[in-house]
């Protein structure tokens, strides 16, 4: 790790697939705390070729033997649940902190398993819950802590995903993102009442209704009726001043009787609304979604962490918790009974 006038992480990156590349690695070269030490994957010939893409001075195919021949300050991993579960073990029992995309295990047993690990060995992990970072959540979260906004009532999360034919899969790898946004924006989910669709039927679909350790209420609603290319989301959230719609984390519409944003562009619903834009400033690499959708956000946070410059988060122990959310919305459709996570 460099000092000085410009603090720099040196860090690895486990994976080289379509995800991490589309979405991920483009974002390295925007980060000043990010220095790309090497790239590792199964694929000898992606290792060579993100590698030499994105400007890592070396690649492996072997986790064990790049952590043995580079050590890096931090690792990122990017690929399946079972082996963010495995390389991310590999990297903290070495006492190195991670970033692990979402899940980061196939089972809430492993995903404590790695937050116990990085506890015993003084480490810490990040997840890749990019939400966090997105400008119009963040917008949002910070209105939801003026007096304009006053007291948290309800929040209402709707997703529409691609296809799954699998309801815990879809919650896992989709879903989770909107669980998590919910703990982000509304805080701890103290039970879950969850009503699923049957499992023959052709679209996957969960409606869940969730009391906070607040004492506010909030509903999930998603399916699977979506193609990968048209998906939908939508947060509304309901204070008791004033209220918030964020749509696909790319604006923020404030319903309240002082208009604290902008005026807006259109008619006002009811009277009394304003819309914030995320800005578009960042031209051609913006708008590729890098920065609107968080991914530069939790890049950035992970390699300033790794300097001491900014505190790890969202954490192993944000995953557990979303797991076991995951969990309880899992037992409570099958007991059509209100469930506490675990």
């Amino acid at each position: 790790m460099t000092h000085g006038e410009q603090a720099r992480a040196r860090i690895a990156f486990v994976g080289a697939g379509n995800h991490s590349t589309a979405s991920l690695y483009p974002n390295i070269a925007q980060i000043p705390e990010f220095d790309l030490a090497c790239v590792c994957d199964l694929d000898e010939d992606k290792a060579r070729d993100v590698a030499a893409r994105f400007g890592a001075r070396a690649w492996y195919t072997d986790v064990e033997a790049m952590l043995d021949q580079e050590p890096p300050d931090g690792v990122c991993v990017c690929g399946q649940p079972e082996m963010h579960h495995v390389v991310a073990l590999q990297a903290l029992q070495r006492g190195i902190p991670v970033f692990v995309e979402k899940p980061p295990a196939p089972t809430l047993a492993q995903a404590r398993e790695l937050a116990a690990t990085a506890t015993r060995q003084g480490t810490w992990g990040m997840v890749g819950f990019m939400k966090r970072f997105a400008p119009a959540n963040l917008v949002a979260l910070d209105y939801m802590g003026s007096q304009a906004f006053g007291d948290l009532s309800s929040i209402t999360l709707i997703h529409g995903s691609g296809p799954y034919d699998d309801m815990r899969r879809m919650l896992m790898f989709n879903g989770i993102h909107m669980i998590d946004t919910a703990r982000f924006l509304a805080g701890d989910v103290a039970s879950v009442f969850a009503v699923a669709s049957g499992a023959d039927r052709a679209v996957q679909a969960i409606s869940v209704a969730m009391r906070f350790a607040s004492g506010a209420v909030g509903q999930l609603n998603m399916n699977s009726g979506h193609s990968w290319q048209d998906c939908f989301e939508q947060v509304y959230i309901s204070g008791s001043e004033s209220g918030l719609v964020i749509d696909a984390s790319q604006a923020v519409e404030v319903m309240s009787q002082q208009r604290e944003f902008a005026r807006p562009e259109g008619p006002s619903l009811f009277g009394f609304s304003g819309r914030y834009y995320v800005s578009g400033n960042m031209a051609g690499w913006e708008a590729g979604g890098h920065y609107t959708r968080g991914y530069w956000g939790e890049l950035s946070r992970f390699a300033r962490a790794v300097c001491g410059l900014d505190a790890p988060g969202p954490t192993l122990e944000d995953a557990v918790a979303a797991m076991s959310l995951i969990d309880a919305i899992m037992g409570s459709a099958e007991q059509s009974r209100p469930v506490s996570p675990a």
